[in-house]
């Protein structure tokens, strides 16, 4: 089960345009949204927002604190993000209903070392950064957590069939998809061609004996 955080908010009578005000006050403006929710406006500190979403990413409940509402469970949907400061704009909040499964997308988390990786044999090719689960909201994992310590071989991988998910968490994806695998390093190719074409040059030459020729041709 990932941790919960909790997050206060106030209703947002500030729309549209004039939202800017806001935002130069440090005020981040937000939607909460759901299928048993109406739309609702509200704003958030954007240092506490920071700080909540920098632990809880999108994959966490954050428990909505609103005054005249009861708490909502939610999670972080989207961002809108300024095209070049990349500053957080808005923030929409997807509520849920804690009895009903939901389908997120998870980061992978990949602990451990290859040996290959760490000798500078190979390269690590990660091809997925992040698995679409589903479970219950409240036990939906912040990460899912991959160890790459078996990769002892450039012909071995991990695909999703080879990852144990936490109990009543089911990946939805193709279960032959690779997340991790290797592929040779550049210095390990050059370190082969110079070995093959030291190979190559210590191979004596085979040099005919023209006596020997021509006895045989007698």
């Amino acid at each position: 089960m990932s941790e919960q955080y909790s997050l206060p908010l106030e209703t947002r009578s500030i729309l549209g345009k004039k939202v800017n005000r806001l935002r130069r006050a440090g005020i981040l403006p937000a939607t909460v949204y759901g299928k048993s929710q109406s739309p609702l406006s509200v704003q958030v500190d954007a240092r506490k927002f920071s700080d909540v979403y920098r632990k809880s990413g999108r994959s966490a409940l954050v428990n909505l604190e609103i005054a005249g509402h009861e708490p909502i469970a939610a999670f972080v949907h989207t961002l809108q993000r300024h095209p070049v400061s990349r500053v957080v704009l808005h923030v929409d909040f997807l509520a849920v209903d804690l009895k009903v499964e939901v389908t997120v997308s998870v980061p992978v988390h990949l602990v451990g070392e290859s040996p290959l990786v760490a000798s500078n044999e190979a390269i690590l090719n990660q091809q997925l950064q992040s698995l679409d689960v589903r479970a219950l909201p409240a036990v939906i994992p912040q990460s899912i957590t991959v160890d790459i310590s078996g990769l002892t071989s450039i012909d071995k991988s991990i695909h999703i069939r080879d990852i144990t998910f936490p109990e009543g968490v089911q990946c939805v994806m193709n279960h032959d998809d690779l997340v991790v695998g290797l592929s040779q390093s550049r210095t390990a190719t050059q370190e082969e061609e110079s070995t093959d074409a030291a190979e190559t040059a210590a191979e004596p030459e085979l040099v005919r004996d023209e006596d020997d020729g021509a006895e045989e041709a007698n």
